[in-house]
């Protein structure tokens, strides 16, 4: 399935609804924002930095959230709300009517022998050509009928350069899975998921891994792994872990560094108490 779209990035425009409240990272990137200037010791420059790197990301003059981005999970997720792809409201509409019937099913791509391609036909004169053209391996939705729960999930895999050179994108995939109610889950519009995990790969940067809990504990957790260049507490792990508890408005940054997965003290099995940095952060108000 070919799709030709005038541009990949995502912006807000006057007169039009607004596109990025919508984005994944957006809460993480306002959140990280500490409520007294300095009580993060730099992280929240570090983080932003980081995250834009993969989401080419354009930030505000304050550099506390951001005016664009340019991102195939974002992008995805715009196209599939926004209805502008006929097999994709298909999708959802076999979810509707599996829910009403309450039966199971399911819409892949994969299983029809179908990959999704977008193709940018307004692109930057400095975009390279790989990076004008996105290709989707895989978009699913299905129905679970025992569960009662709608999940979709999508992966990209980037096209790679004939030569590496420094407008080389640096994600190469990324990966979101999503889990909806079925009594909010709608054949139009957006919907909200319960539950959703973000993972991206960098060419140079490591893994970036989201896991977003809309419901009861509204919190999110951010996981930088095989990372480097970000300094925390005085030092420069190659993980690190902040989870950004959104209903007491604090953050709290776990780190480690040459300590395997599955070892205790790797910074993605540390719990409260190991954190190496802890402060309140700004409101946000859509995750009270």
């Amino acid at each position: 399935m070919d799709y030709s779209l005038a541009t990949f990035i995502l912006q807000d425009k006057e007169g039009v609804e607004p596109v990025l409240k919508y984005t994944v990272f957006r809460d993480v990137y306002r959140g990280v924002e500490p409520l007294v200037a300095g009580d993060d010791n730099g992280f929240a420059a570090q983080l932003r930095e980081h995250l834009g790197a993969y989401l080419n990301i354009v930030p505000t003059q304050s550099g506390t959230d951001y005016i664009s981005t340019r991102n195939p999970v974002d992008l995805m997720n715009e196209v599939i709300r926004s209805g502008q792809v006929d097999n994709f409201n298909e999708g959802r509409r076999l979810m509707i009517s599996s829910i009403r019937d309450n039966r199971a099913a399911t819409y892949n791509t994969p299983a029809n022998q179908v990959l999704t391609r977008f193709s940018e036909y307004n692109s930057d004169e400095n975009t390279p050509p790989e990076d004008r053209t996105w290709i989707y391996r895989m978009l699913d939705w299905t129905y679970n009928a025992n569960m009662g729960k709608v999940f979709r999930a999508m992966l990209f895999v980037a096209t790679p350069p004939a030569q590496n050179s420094s407008s080389t994108p640096e994600l190469a995939s990324a990966s979101w899975s999503g889990r909806y109610a079925k009594e909010n889950f709608g054949a139009i519009g957006f919907n909200m998921p319960e539950y959703s995990a973000t993972s991206l790969e960098g060419h140079t940067r490591g893994k970036v891994e989201l896991l977003q809990e809309f419901v009861s504990l509204q919190r999110d957790t951010l996981m930088l792994t095989g990372t480097s260049g970000i300094t925390v507490d005085g030092t420069e792990p190659d993980c690190v872990k902040a989870v950004f508890q959104y209903n007491t408005s604090r953050v709290k940054v776990f780190i480690s560094k040459d300590k395997p997965s599955n070892y205790p003290d790797n910074c993605g099995n540390q719990t409260d108490g190991a954190q190496v940095l802890e402060y309140d952060m700004v409101t946000i108000d859509t995750r009270q």
